[in-house]
């Protein structure tokens, strides 16, 4: 088996830590996006239901946009939703903290 840096990761419950792109606004046309998420007093969460091992998204503080109400098989398809669902808000997920 190769390792991975995603192999390596063994947390049921990571940080995903976003920055805006550009330094321009987010879009806001889907709906408002936490200030608080780029100055690290909201954290957005990628974790992982030990009985079911799906993983879904929580915030420390509030509540998750409806488009991340989903839950998902693994992290890897998580992560891939995440950034899709974030580019189009003009943000990008620069680290995932194990």
């Amino acid at each position: 088996m190769a390792i991975s840096p995603e192999s390596k990761m063994r947390s049921p419950d990571r940080i995903l830590v976003l920055k805006i792109i550009d330094d321009k606004k987010p879009l806001s046309s889907k709906g408002l996006v936490d200030s608080r998420l780029f100055t690290g007093d909201n954290k957005l969460h990628a974790v992982m239901d030990q009985q079911s091992a799906l993983w879904s998204f929580k915030y420390d503080q509030g509540i998750v946009p409806a488009p991340l109400k989903c839950q998902f098989t693994s992290f890897k398809a998580l992560k891939a939703h995440a950034d899709l669902y974030f580019a189009s808000r003009n943000i990008e997920i620069v680290e995932v903290k194990d």
